[in-house]
């Protein structure tokens, strides 16, 4: 693969101006095809234990640890293969994907990750209530668009065919709805034992931590000829055990554990 791959490069390089963009749609077409290999993969870990027999919790744990993926990137992958990749059934027997048209769609090419995680969306937000002959007719029109349409016109696209599958929508809830969150932020215990992080706020948000952590993460060299040696990370990483250390101090935050696991 790396022999075939370095002959490529120098078919770029020795290619002329009017050949380059067949390259470089040959290249885009590749990639995705190896998408879908990494899926075929990614499922054939998931039906065979692999994480567990290895010492992690699941496939996304392991992908993410084995790949440097973030825990988004490794459970979209994961999401992604459940729905794309063939299946087994308990006999042995083998089985189409669930969303057997976009499968084909990315096995050949014709389309990327992106327009991928716009049909699973869409397909995920289809009622439950709808046939079986609605729900694999929407897939193949998503499918069918996904080749000539970008991710973001193809949501909207989507977003026509769930208008059409429901179109008085959700049901009105008569309770009152909870105000809307912060942002997201995801924890996990690493491997090394340190602790990891991952998330993001709102933009209305955005000013006001942007502004604390800026303030309290700026250098502090020792003495003049003593410099901060911390990187910018560090000292995001310190400014913001310093913010939690304040809101204890100011009773705004519980109390740690009696014995706080390490």
């Amino acid at each position: 693969m790396a022999a075939c791959l370095d002959q490529w490069r120098r078919v770029i390089v020795e290619c002329d101006d009017a050949g380059l963009p067949d390259q470089v749609r040959h290249i885009e077409s590749v990639s995705r095809m190896v998408y879908s290999v990494m899926l075929d993969a990614v499922a054939e870990l998931e039906s065979r234990d692999i994480a567990v027999t290895t010492g992690f919790r699941n496939t996304k744990q392991l992908l993410a640890g084995m790949l440097n993926l973030s825990p988004t990137e490794a459970g979209t992958r994961v999401a992604h293969a459940t729905q794309l990749a063939p299946r087994r059934a308990l006999t042995g027997e083998s089985l189409p994907a669930l969303l057997a048209n976009t499968a084909a769609a990315l096995a050949a090419g014709q389309i990327g990750p992106a327009q991928v995680r716009v049909i699973t969306e869409t397909m995920s937000a289809i009622p439950a209530d709808v046939s079986a002959t609605d729900r694999d007719a929407a897939e193949a029109e998503l499918a069918r668009h996904a080749r000539s349409f970008n991710s973001t016109s193809l949501h909207r696209i989507g977003q026509h065919i769930l208008a059409h599958l429901d179109p008085d929508g959700p049901e009105p809830r008569d309770q009152p709805q909870p105000a809307p969150a912060a942002g997201e932020l995801r924890l996990w215990d690493r491997r090394d034992g340190r602790l990891g992080l991952e998330g993001y706020l709102e933009p209305e948000h955005r000013a006001a931590f942007r502004s604390l952590i800026d303030q309290l993460a700026a250098p502090q060299p020792t003495t003049d000829a003593i410099p901060d040696e911390r990187t910018t990370p560090q000292r995001n990483a310190d400014a913001l055990l310093e913010i939690c250390g304040l809101a204890r101090a100011a009773n705004t935050a519980p109390p740690p554990p009696e014995n706080p696991r390490i």
